[in-house]
């Protein structure tokens, strides 16, 4: 994400050394402990017999830079590095998803980068976004080609769990959220494909002494919407415009 350098070249490198020796089945992307590491380390998660690609990359690090010997360190939303690791990932794997850090912070429709990113994924046979960054969900859209390869774009689905020091209007947006639910199989054909697709809506709650629990909003309430403490930052808070921001977007 934005926030990979925070920490600095440390922090990417314990969070590498964290994922690999306590959860060494979770793959950890987007960050790299070499040259040839980001090279030619695709990514590939088999199941029953089909190979899924997952690549990952931010459009920046909050104007820090990684360290001039370490240029590897974070995947960036680079043009010629993306379209070679797609034409890798198509050549190894059934099907191919990206997880872009893209679009425009608490927007909630579509920026113009994330169209210009949308084309070249499609272009180059990609599957699959999942994006984020943005704070707040956006549009969930099919695209194609002349050719009728389709792709399924998230372009956003918002935050899961949220705490923000901003007040007034708005701020309600930043409570709800999206869970990305698809259904990968096989075709009549043989291809790997997506069999069905779906979103989650959820909302983040916060509670007495600050606790955070993240409900699915078709199970909230406007009694919890009353008790959650955003209301202190914005007092428009309430399971309707919780509802309403999801049916302005998603339609549902």
């Amino acid at each position: 994400t934005n926030h990979t350098l925070d920490k600095g070249k440390q922090g990417v490198l314990n969070c590498i050394h964290f994922w690999e020796d306590t959860y060494p089945e979770i793959a950890c992307l987007g960050i790299n402990e070499s040259q040839e590491e980001q090279n030619n380390n695709i990514y590939v998660y088999e199941q029953a017999g089909m190979k899924i690609a997952v690549l990952n990359y931010t459009y920046g690090t909050n104007g820090i830079e990684p360290p001039s010997n370490m240029p590897y360190l974070v995947n960036y939303m680079e043009k010629e590095k993306i379209i070679s690791d797609i034409q890798k990932a198509e050549s190894i794997a059934d099907f191919t998803i990206v997880c872009p850090h893209w679009g425009t912070e608490y927007l909630l429709s579509i920026s113009s980068e994330q169209e210009y990113w949308t084309n070249i994924f499609l272009e180059y046979g990609v599957d699959l976004v999942i994006g984020a960054h943005p704070h707040v969900i956006e549009p969930i859209k099919w695209v194609s080609d002349e050719d009728g390869h389709q792709m399924l774009v998230y372009y956003s689905l918002g935050n899961f769990v949220n705490g923000t020091s901003s007040t007034g209007s708005g701020v309600t947006n930043r409570m709800v959220g999206g869970i990305a639910d698809v259904t990968i199989g096989r075709n009549e054909d043989g291809t790997v494909a997506i069999l069905e697709h779906d979103v989650v809506p959820i909302v983040c709650h916060i509670g007495e002494g600050d606790t955070y629990t993240v409900y699915y909003l078709e199970d909230y309430t406007e009694e919890l919407a009353k008790e959650n403490r955003i209301l202190s930052q914005d007092s428009e808070f309430s399971k309707a415009l919780c509802d309403s921001i999801v049916e302005s977007v998603w339609g549902q």
